[in-house]
């Protein structure tokens, strides 16, 4: 099982440059055409969030009109830039969004590997949380496939990540409670988030959490004492999630990847089934 994870897209109104530099829509289209490129294909591409800077069913058919265009299913969870009732209008009840409660969570059963999309968002705030009823429902759905691995996936990274504003911390409220679940269920063999806008990796929960890059525009890894946050012209890039039945000796493993997206000219093969095919 192959799984593109793409992220905070930030989809803007056509011909819009975020911060005066930035073509979301061009960013998302070259990463459509990126992963409609990939051998093997994805089993599925999966959006962590923050689909537009600022939620709108105009936004959100723009970017269906883009995302449509992949080869291979894909499916979305809301970001705190969402608005749920507008992302109901154009993917509600569908497979890309099948919802029918207070939050917008459900899972997908398809593939070797089970995913379990949270809502995390609190509307009005860039933080998110899981709440009491948000967590029940996460361990009750947890309960229900305990030897089936699984994949919990948010918009909000559950971790701190040692840099500041948005990207220090994405949950306000819930984070050790949600260890908590996590740990009494160790099918879960990953916890995938958004919001960060930069690859970053944490122990969290007894399994490990992964915050995917971004398609838009990146921030800096920026750790000092000045506490700054920058947006930097770093290439837009999306993850890739490979499940491999070996990836150790007597176990399977989700092995995780990540792929910029940009034009970086011919590749030059080495190997090509197993042998050396170019001359040092």
């Amino acid at each position: 099982m192959i799984l593109a994870q793409i992220s905070d897209t930030h989809i803007d109104e056509p011909g819009t440059l975020v911060y005066g530099h930035f073509d979301t829509t061009a960013a998302l289209q070259k990463t459509v055409a990126a992963i409609n490129a990939m051998d093997p294909a994805p089993d599925l591409v999966l959006h962590t969030g923050d689909i537009a800077s600022h939620g709108s069913r105009a936004r959100y058919e723009a970017f269906r009109k883009i995302i449509e265009q992949l080869n291979v299913p894909f499916a979305l969870i809301p970001g705190n830039h969402d608005e749920r009732e507008a992302l109901e209008i154009v993917f509600g009840f569908t497979p890309h969004l099948p919802v029918g409660g207070e939050f917008l969570h459900y899972s997908i059963e398809d593939y070797p590997v089970r995913i379990v999309c949270c809502d995390s968002v609190i509307v009005g705030e860039p933080a998110g949380e899981m709440c009491p009823r948000r967590l029940s429902w996460l361990d009750k759905i947890l309960s229900e496939a305990p030897d089936r691995p699984t994949i919990v996936a948010l918009h909000h990274p559950p971790f701190y990540t040692g840099m500041t504003g948005s990207s220090s911390k994405g949950l306000k409220r819930g984070g050790a409670e949600l260890a908590e679940v996590l740990k009494r269920h160790d099918q879960v063999v990953r916890v995938l988030a958004g919001h960060v806008h930069r690859p970053i990796t944490a122990a969290f929960g007894g399994t490990i959490a992964f915050a995917g890059p971004t398609t838009c525009y990146p921030f800096g890894l920026d750790m000092g004492p000045k506490r700054v946050l920058n947006v930097v012209h770093e290439p837009p890039a999306f993850a890739v999630h490979t499940w491999l039945p070996d990836a150790a000796p007597g176990e399977a493993g989700l092995v995780t990847h990540v792929q910029p997206v940009g034009d970086w000219g011919e590749p030059i093969t080495l190997l090509r089934d197993g042998q050396n095919v170019l001359e040092h």
